[in-house]
């Protein structure tokens, strides 16, 4: 483990805005565990928790040119508030997209436009497959589809088992994207 000085918060961030991985990977080790405690505590689900932190983490390096952060853990854990909250607010939107479905959806109540419905979603999720990039698309088809691991997927396309969880994460919020605005449409 790579130790983290408080002190020296000012300097790793100029040093991740040029893009020193070194900074980065102090950074990731002086917090990740203690914001993956406190996403679990949230949440109740580490896996949920593990994809928040991946997330912060990841959008930290992908906007590191860009950041204008004076406390570093201030920044992180506020971070890990909204993705918390954002996260809440998926789950509210799918329990009330559950609730209807049960309304809907019901053996007696089954029909046309309900079949209907249920083509036009199928078609929105596939269409939000096929957006993605022809790898992500393929890790997702083969975790979803194929019900694969992804130790095995990571094996079959000889990616790193990270590179794997990020494009699932990254295939689910584009699924949920189409949903999302599919639903706001209707």
């Amino acid at each position: 483990m790579i130790p983290f000085e408080p002190e020296n918060s000012v300097d790793l961030l100029s040093r991740l805005k040029q893009g020193d991985k070194l900074a980065y990977e102090k950074i990731y080790f002086a917090f990740s565990k203690e914001l993956l405690v406190a996403a679990f505590k949230k949440t109740g689900d580490k896996v949920i928790a593990e994809e928040l932190v991946q997330n912060i983490f990841i959008s930290l390096w992908e906007k590191k040119e860009n950041l204008n952060i004076e406390n570093l853990q201030a920044y992180l854990f506020g971070a890990l508030k909204l993705s918390v909250i954002n996260h809440i607010r998926s789950l509210v939107t799918e329990n009330k997209y559950i609730e209807y479905q049960s309304l809907s959806f019901t053996e007696n109540s089954y029909d046309t436009t309900n079949s209907i419905d249920l083509n036009d979603l199928s078609g929105i999720i596939e269409e939000s497959i096929n957006s993605l990039p022809v790898k992500t698309q393929e890790v997702f088809r083969l975790s979803r589809y194929q019900y694969q691991s992804v130790k095995d997927i990571s094996n079959e396309l000889n990616i790193s088992e990270k590179a794997v969880e990020y494009h699932i994460t990254r295939s689910i919020k584009r699924i949920k994207e189409f949903i999302k605005n599919f639903y706001i449409f209707f």
